[in-house]
């Protein structure tokens, strides 16, 4: 069965192809590619049935999980003519994560989800892990030798021209719940104009899991500190007031304050820690059940977007994000099986 759809003018022909916002489920507009003072976005997608949106770091092993392989991660897209190189799925997930906070999430409570291109593209693609999922795409097509020589007389075609681009108007409609990663590229007359990303998520309420503790030995400058630590999806989760703690009164503290009304976690930076009396408590070893968090999280009165998880009523956050977020070293001893947080030190990914 065609699972994926990737639209590339012939030039390409060979490459086969969360900031939490709220609201009723309704139509919202995801914006992409080049954008300046008169354009929000030479990519515009159109999604309906859409209930929030969440701005989310996903790192690659997160994203496999909208792939039946991790490889489909390394698959190029387009090729990018400034830089004269491929680009990959890979490349376009990493520069979401580190230049625009996050790979833009779109939360639906039920299907079905309409996504619908309002501009024209070289590159119209979604992915999902497994076999079942219904879905109806309807794709429609411009001749590329119109689209550049004749816009205004441009037609529109349900059977692909020799040299074609994805027409705006052309849509996939997803019947069923599950995960869906998006990579859509403009129509390539702009230079140096990066490619979208967003992902679609459908019924996708919050899980319980099992979690177990961290078994790794600890050091903060130097000294052994004992964590009620566990091991998430391969990654390390900490309780954030912990890691306040144990870092408290050096050049990388932070403060923590939480606002009820906005059920929202404030993070202050360079400012001493107040205890809360609950800090650096020894844990009992065993699994426990892990909820993702709802809270929304501020740093120094910035909202940002943080996987986290409440256990046992703690947030836990991934020990990476925290020390990224403060610029506090953190490596990994393999053969000591220690980590090693250091405050004199500057975060290094």
């Amino acid at each position: 069965m065609t699972k994926r759809f990737t639209a590339i003018v012939t030039a390409l022909a060979l490459i086969l192809a969360l900031t939490v916002t709220a609201f009723a489920a309704t139509t919202e507009t995801f914006y992409g590619g080049y954008s300046d003072w008169f354009s929000k976005g030479s990519i515009v997608v159109e999604l309906t049935n859409v209930s929030s949106r969440k701005d989310v770091v996903l790192s690659e092993k997160e994203a496999e999980e909208y792939f039946d392989t991790a490889n489909e991660l390394e698959m190029a897209v387009y090729f990018d003519y400034d830089e004269g190189e491929l680009i990959t799925i890979k490349d376009i997930l990493n520069y979401y994560n580190y230049y625009k906070g996050g790979v833009p999430i779109y939360y639906a409570d039920s299907a079905p989800v309409t996504v619908t291109a309002k501009t024209a593209m070289r590159t119209f693609f979604f992915s999902y892990k497994g076999n079942t999922v219904k879905y109806n795409y309807e794709p429609k097509y411009y001749s590329y030798d119109e689209y550049v020589e004749d816009f205004e007389n441009k037609k529109v075609y349900t059977e692909r021209p020799d040299y074609w681009l994805i027409a705006d108007s052309t849509t996939a409609t997803l019947y069923e719940p599950g995960k869906y990663l998006f990579v859509i590229a403009d129509d390539g007359l702009v230079s140096s104009s990066p490619a979208g990303m967003f992902c679609v998520h459908i019924a996708d309420t919050a899980k319980e899991i099992s979690v177990a503790p961290t078994t790794s030995r600890i050091l903060v400058n130097g000294k052994a500190v004992e964590f009620e630590a566990y091991n998430i999806n391969g990654y390390n989760y900490f309780k954030l007031r912990d890691l306040a703690m144990a870092v408290n009164n050096t050049e990388k503290n932070f403060e923590i304050a939480w606002d009820a009304e906005k059920n929202a976690i404030n993070l202050i930076s360079n400012k001493p820690y107040t205890p809360a009396g609950t800090e650096l408590a020894k844990g009992d070893g065993k699994a426990k059940i892990a909820v993702p968090t709802t809270s929304k999280i501020y740093k120094d009165g910035e909202e940002i977007s943080l996987v986290s998880y409440n256990i046992n009523g703690y947030n836990y956050f991934k020990l990476r994000d925290i020390t990224r977020l403060f610029d506090i070293g953190v490596s990994w001893d393999g053969v000591a099986n220690t980590i090693v947080i250091d405050t004199s030190a500057s975060y290094v990914e």
